[in-house]
């Protein structure tokens, strides 16, 4: 699978858990459902990153690349995607735990 596409998985992944979470408290309780399905996506995303990709290859820092470049398109963009899937394993397990789902 390419790159492109594991990044429109994790991406729409997350923009559908998180539309899930704030219209499903703030408007109507039955899009919560769309939390679980956005969750799924990313970590389909997430396990094909995993599976295609050679880590020391992808941390690796071209020559013609400044550090700071290389810190947020690589480091930060990382990191922020493990925040969010900590997120949404954390809110699937209050969904099922609390019986909404």
């Amino acid at each position: 699978m390419q790159i492109k596409t594991i990044n429109k998985l994790i991406g729409y992944g997350i923009l559908v858990f998180t539309i899930g979470f704030f219209f499903g408290l703030l408007w109507f309780q039955h899009l919560q459902l769309l939390m679980p399905i956005g969750s799924l996506s990313t970590f389909v995303g997430i396990v094909y990153f995993f599976k295609d990709t050679n880590l020391h290859e992808q941390f690796r820092r071209p020559h013609n690349e400044d550090v700071l470049t290389y810190f947020w398109n690589v480091i930060v963009l990382k990191f922020w995607t493990l925040v969010f899937v900590l997120w949404m394993i954390s809110m699937d397990l209050t969904l099922m735990f609390q019986g909404l789902i």
